[in-house]
């Protein structure tokens, strides 16, 4: 009874915040510039280019049923039946964190929110929703004292965190040398989210060409500026697996968006380190950085104020990371906000994968590497586990595969069916759509 009632109470604030906040529709103040998409297999596929506000306008206007519902299910009915947080609240946070992000950003958001008739307010929460509830969450463990939240403990609604590692489940690998069968670099992401059943139809994969920068290519929900897997024309790879801290600080930018600055301006792992870690960080993450051209890779873990970069020598044993920091003092920070199922799960993975990749050395390709993220068992050498899923884990919304050396990416998801056909299904159910960032960029070219 104490539930229903709870919940009745948390429609009728949705009522209220819906009919105080509605996406109104803003005028598109230019005329949409060259870009193109597309479905192909059920993947939707971008090709922006230009000015930032010009990348942001033409994914606004090619994708603007699809953001106009995304913002109305993720931000004004999802996060607060699911979550407790109240729109209001969450914007009186969100303005200063959008005050720290890069300039070029905040323009490419502004068009998202002009093509697509929203409020650039509403843009901004659909980048950031999930470091301010992330944020959130690790200061009530009242462990962090740099949070933002930190001090608004008796005002802020009643979030309800994510239970037994739920929101934390990515996995993130880079072989090369020994392992592969040529010796180039592949590096391989499957992306988890607790709200996977969500953003499955809102899954792209869209290649940028700025009018200043590399350009790039990435996979991750629609609307979004920020990058958790990507490669850019350098070869330079970018992973991101989410690892929480109580290392937090009151003012920087979210992992995300310093990945998708690494991808516009390095050209090689030196640069690409230095681009990473010489701006502020909001908070951290487990970071795998390769480039096809050496090849090689780097896993670097970080928290707001502490990082540890882990070199790997030539014929040395794979990088691997999960959700879990193995630097000791890294790992001492993150006690507190990593719960013991969450890192038991997170070791499990981490085990598991590196066994796999160490059974299958030298036998390794994009078909192998593939039924790795996959749990495809007819794909690997892997008898030894049994018939339990080990890497792609129920919340596996995307998986994704890059081989800098051709500039070439595979890209896998479950496909897309009614909630009640789709809830249980995984990445692995699916197959994969084989892509080039070169061709990618070719259909700008062509036009929408």
């Amino acid at each position: 009874m104490r539930e229903a009632i709870i919940r009745y109470v948390l429609v009728l604030l949705l009522a209220v915040t819906i009919g105080s906040f509605p996406p109104q529709p803003q005028e598109i103040h230019a005329p949409n510039p060259s870009g193109h998409y597309e479905k192909v297999s059920g993947v939707h596929l971008l090709c922006l280019q230009g000015s930032p506000y010009e990348m942001g306008l033409q994914q606004g206007t090619f994708l603007r049923e699809q953001l106009r519902e995304l913002v109305r299910l993720h931000l004004y009915e999802h996060a607060l039946l699911e979550y407790g947080s109240l729109h209001p609240w969450l914007l009186a946070h969100a303005r200063p964190l959008d005050r720290t992000l890069p300039t070029a950003l905040r323009s490419e958001m502004r068009g998202i929110a002009d093509g697509a008739g929203l409020s650039y307010q509403d843009v901004l929460l659909l980048n950031i929703l999930p470091d301010l509830l992330a944020l959130s969450c690790t200061s009530s463990s009242g462990e962090s004292s740099r949070s933002p939240f930190s001090s608004d403990a008796a005002v802020r609604p009643a979030i309800r965190c994510p239970q037994n590692g739920e929101a934390v489940c990515c996995s993130s690998f880079a072989v090369w040398d020994s392992a592969t069968v040529d010796g180039g670099l592949l590096v391989g992401h499957n992306q988890d989210s607790a709200e996977a059943d969500l953003f499955d139809r809102y899954l792209m994969v869209v290649a940028r060409r700025p009018s200043e920068g590399n350009a790039f290519v990435s996979a991750g929900p629609m609307g979004m500026v920020g990058v958790w897997a990507g490669m850019n024309e350098e070869q330079v790879a970018v992973l991101l697996s989410s690892s929480p801290s109580v290392d937090v600080a009151s003012s920087g930018q979210p992992p995300q968006f310093l990945l998708r600055q690494v991808l516009e301006h390095a050209g090689d792992l030196t640069q690409a380190k230095r681009v990473l870690l010489a701006a502020d960080r909001l908070y951290g993450g487990n970071v795998l950085l390769g480039d096809g051209k050496a090849p090689g890779a780097v896993a670097i873990e970080m928290s707001a104020h502490r990082h540890a970069v882990f070199e790997a020598d030539v014929g040395s044993e794979p990088l691997v990371r999960t959700n879990h920091f193995l630097d000791p003092a890294l790992a001492m920070a993150q006690r507190h906000a990593l719960s013991d199922p969450a890192r038991s799960a997170s070791l499990a993975r981490l085990g598991a994968l590196q066994t796999l990749l160490e059974l299958n050395k030298g036998w390794i390709g994009a078909d192998k590497a593939l039924a790795l993220l996959m749990d495809d068992r007819d794909g690997q050498v892997s008898g030894r586990f049994g018939t339990e899923s080990l890497v792609n884990e129920s919340d596996t919304s995307q998986s994704v595969l890059f081989y800098p050396a051709t500039l070439a990416l595979w890209v896998t998801r479950r496909d897309v069916e009614p909630p009640s056909v789709a809830g249980s299904a995984r990445a692995a159910d699916s197959s994969y759509l084989q892509l080039t960032l070169t061709s990618l960029l070719s259909q700008c070219l062509v036009g929408g």
